[in-house]
């Protein structure tokens, strides 16, 4: 006898199952399995096809049951057909499982691919080679690259695959992808604003039209996700200014005939502006209402800011969290009057029960070193929980510049312990560059081979150790040799240690074109401390000789030659959130150096004073849009004690790609002439001041985010006094630029190009390449 699939199990579609027994179906019943034989499986193996059947040896043979072990066997998704035979032996009754398996995928190929990368999408597929073939899956894979290309604008795409048959029970996954065009953005409207201009709202959003002039904010192509986006500024940006019950409507979206080009209209219910006429605290105050009340930025009579309004429920959490309360809550109350256009807050605290830190454990360091990372810490183990702690622990950790990414997730754990997983991604902190040139020679060079290179690692064997090399040669008689090592956190204590050493003999530009040929050789030991919070002090010592060695003749006035000793004393303070690349916060360091002297000794003998101060400001377009500003003075003053001048190297120039970018190298300052013979015209030279201002201003812009490559267009002023002149702010120096900041895994590259601004003109190309941060 033969029975259909169908006739057994309607599930299992497109499986059969065949029953054959010189016994009648009814005599099968009775009947032990003797043996169950597995035939037709290549990859699958026996034991796996076994474990998911519940017909099992000694027990009677049952039809519900055969049902049921077909049902399992096709969910496994390894089959396209399965049969199922019964025969009778002297034992009881034989089962064969008879089937055919899905065919594996052995390669998996792309078609049509142009503006995403290949292994791009390759690497986020869920079909993988030598896998079964799966449908579902594959339906997954095509959605995730429709998603992909949805992301760049291309709206229209159409994604299809095939399955090419390749040897007995192998096939070839084929993805073809017809791009079509990308959908870009005719025009942004925005209806029913009245408070707002057109331009104050659309200028601030993700999405904008394409334009012929190129921008470096926001987007032109058509992006669903910064649609929703774009949604939520302005529901926000209006509530940030008092509109507590704006509306926001879904946008309207209108795709040209030729399925281009879209065009979004925005329709935005303003409502009232509304202002705060009571601030009450209630529920379980454990602070005095006033203390409270100076702790929020939000107070009678300002505008109802949505902003500032969440930021003080956060901050009376942290207020809370820092007695221990990690789970206290803040529930907001508001009530309305429309009529007088106001607004009562009543914040309602919950404080729930105190909680204490239970174990801390760092994840995602395969690099840094446990201690390295949890000497950043201001939370212990057993300790009260305190919010603030937690956060300043985590900007702590961000500040060492070796994370790309800090997370503190907080689990609760038994009782009133609350476990911290402190998650951080780490990111390259070590340059290394090589360089071997050969110079031809020409009428007045030698031909030659010369090198350098250059080690740099801010996080040296994981320990936080600062190291440096630096090498360079010529291929004749000039070279220079640097090494530096600091430690800033000595056996994870708040004291630092540092130290360097240097010998060279190259030729030194003394007064403009003229070279000199100098060796100098020294050495600086630096030991600091942090203070409080974030102020460090440091104390260094340098030591260096210089000796002349040309037939050049120098007059007195101009040489540097003999022994340098000095000290430094520095007070600083690091606010900013990364330490080698800041996009906020501020840092600022004062520093006094005395060389020379009684104690110290020396041929030297002068002080200099300088405050050099940066801020960072950011400005988020949108989640993966992150631009800054960065803001940098410096002030300087060098100047003798006793009876010796300055030397004259030490005096102060601007210009170069360190300061005044749009000038040469050492040409603003003060100039004197020199009358080489009673024939020639005077020749100026730049002998330098005694007091410098330099003031940069620099806006970063993201470009490709994955490679660390940024665009920066800046603009320095500054100027150098002489020594019978006061500051000023009179006959500045400025200049403008463009360039580009890019950080390989080899070292930073700086491309900038600077124009000096004369009389409102720009002048002459200045053209910048430089390596290092």
């Amino acid at each position: 006898m033969v029975v259909s699939l169908n006739k057994i199990s309607k599930i299992a579609i497109g499986c059969s199952i065949a029953l054959s027994s010189i016994t009648s179906p009814m005599l099968a019943k009775t009947l032990p399995i003797s043996d169950i034989i597995v035939r037709g499986n290549a990859k699958v193996e026996k034991e796996a096809i076994l474990s998911v059947l519940s017909s099992k040896k000694g027990q009677l043979f049952n039809e519900d049951t055969a049902r049921k072990d077909i049902r399992n066997l096709y969910d496994l998704g390894y089959f396209s057909n399965i049969a199922i035979f019964r025969e009778t032996t002297n034992d009881g009754l034989r089962l064969i499982i008879e089937v055919k398996e899905k065919p594996a995928i052995s390669d998996i190929v792309f078609r049509g691919l142009d503006e995403i990368a290949e292994d791009k999408l390759r690497e986020q597929l869920t079909s993988k080679p030598y896998a079964i073939v799966n449908r579902a899956t594959i339906a997954d894979d095509l959605q995730m690259i429709e998603r992909q290309y949805a992301e760049k604008g291309f709206y229209l795409v159409d994604v299809s695959y095939q399955l090419r048959q390749k040897g007995d029970n192998e096939v070839v996954l084929e993805f073809t992808v017809d791009e079509n065009s990308e959908v870009s953005i005719g025009t942004v409207t925005v209806q029913g604003n009245n408070y707002f201009s057109d331009r104050e709202l659309t200028d601030k959003m993700a999405l904008r039209a394409k334009s012929r002039i190129p921008t470096f904010r926001g987007v032109s192509n058509f992006q669903e996700e910064l649609l929703e986006r774009d949604v939520g500024f302005l529901l926000a940006y209006y509530k940030d200014y008092g509109f507590a019950e704006a509306k926001v409507a879904q946008p309207l979206l209108a795709l040209s005939q030729d399925r281009q080009v879209v065009h979004i209209t925005y329709e935005v219910e303003e409502g009232q502006q509304y202002r705060v006429s009571d601030i009450k605290f209630s529920g379980d105050l454990l602070f005095p209402i006033e203390e409270l009340q100076q702790k929020t930025s939000l107070h009678r009579g300002d505008l109802f800011r949505l902003s500032r309004f969440r930021r003080d429920i956060e901050t009376l959490m942290d207020t809370y969290g820092n007695l221990g309360y990690a789970y206290a809550n803040v529930e907001p109350l508001t009530e309305l009057d429309r009529q007088n256009r106001q607004v009562k807050i009543d914040y309602r605290f919950s404080k729930g029960e105190k909680v204490y830190i239970g174990n801390i454990d760092i994840v995602g360091n395969t690099k840094t070193r446990d201690n390295v990372i949890r000497r950043e810490l201001e939370i212990y183990d057993s300790e009260l929980y305190s919010g603030t702690k937690v956060n300043r622990s985590k900007a702590n950790i961000e500040r060492l510049g070796f994370f790309e990414s800090v997370q503190v997730n907080k689990e609760r754990a038994d009782g009133n312990l609350l476990n911290l997983r402190v998650k951080v991604k780490e990111r390259p902190t070590g340059q290394l560059q090589a360089a071997i040139m050969f110079t031809p020679g020409g009428s007045s060079t030698q031909s030659g081979w010369a090198g350098q290179g250059r080690y740099d690692e801010k996080n040296q064997s994981g320990k936080g150790w600062q190291t440096n090399v630096t090498g360079k040669w010529d291929g004749r008689r000039n070279y220079r040799l640097s090494l530096g090592f600091a430690n800033p956190r000595v056996n994870d204590s708040h004291w630092s240690l540092g130290t360097s050493a240097f010998f060279s003999r190259e030729g030194r530009r003394y007064i403009n074109s003229e070279f000199i040929e100098e060796r100098r050789y020294g050495g600086t030991l630096t030991v600091g401390r942090r203070l409080f919070e974030l102020v460090r002090a440091s104390l260094s010592y340098k030591l260096q000789h210089t000796q002349l060695e040309t037939d050049t003749f120098i007059l007195e006035r101009f040489r540097e030659e003999g022994l340098s000793s000095g000290i430094t004393f520095a007070l600083s303070r690091n606010a900013t959130n990364d330490a080698l690349e800041p996009s906020a916060g501020s840092s600022v360091s004062l520093q006094q150096t005395i060389t020379g002297g009684a104690i110290l000794r020396g041929d030297s003998k002068y002080m200099e004073t300088s405050l050099d101060a940066s801020y960072y400001y950011p400005f988020e377009f949108s989640d993966g849009f992150h631009t800054y500003v960065k803001l940098r003075g410096l002030l300087s003053h060098i100047y003798p004690y006793g009876d010796t001048a300055v030397p004259f190297m030490e005096r102060y120039r601007l210009g170069g790609s360190n300061d005044m970018r749009g000038f040469p190298y050492w040409s603003i300052g003060p100039k004197f002439y020199v009358l080489r013979s009673p024939v020639d015209s005077a020749v100026s030279y730049n002998r330098g001041g005694n007091k410098k201002l330099l003031m940069q201003l620099e806006y970063f812009i993201p470009l490709i985010h994955e490679a660390r490559i940024k665009a920066i267009l800046f603009s320095d002023t500054g100027r150098v006094y002489d020594d019978n002149e006061n500051l000023s702010l009179t006959d500045l120096y400025h200049d403008v630029g463009f360039g580009i900041r890019w950080v390989t895994p080899i070292a930073p590259l700086r491309f900038e190009w600077a124009f000096p601004l004369e009389n409102g003109k720009l002048g002459d190309l200045e053209f910048i390449f430089s390596l290092g941060y």
